[in-house]
């Protein structure tokens, strides 16, 4: 539990409950804080190793201009 005025934090066995004053901020900027935060998760828990995500980006880089080129040259 929190004692601020903006916010109150409580934990039970399976959430952690947010409540925040609407005017303490944007319900975007919220959103977006949110978002951070659940990628951040994700990413803690992936096995992915940067090596394997560039070979992944640069095949995904080869399959789209073979697409494209093929596009320019019609």
């Amino acid at each position: 539990m929190s004692n601020n005025p903006y916010y109150n934090l409580s934990v039970d066995e399976q959430n952690i409950i947010i409540k925040i004053d609407k005017k303490a901020i944007d319900y975007q900027q919220l959103t977006q804080l949110l978002n951070h935060l659940e990628l951040k998760s994700i990413s803690q828990r992936s096995q992915l190793t940067e090596e394997v995500a560039a070979e992944l980006a640069n095949e995904i880089d080869s399959t789209v201009w073979s697409k494209v080129k093929s596009k320019l040259s019609q």
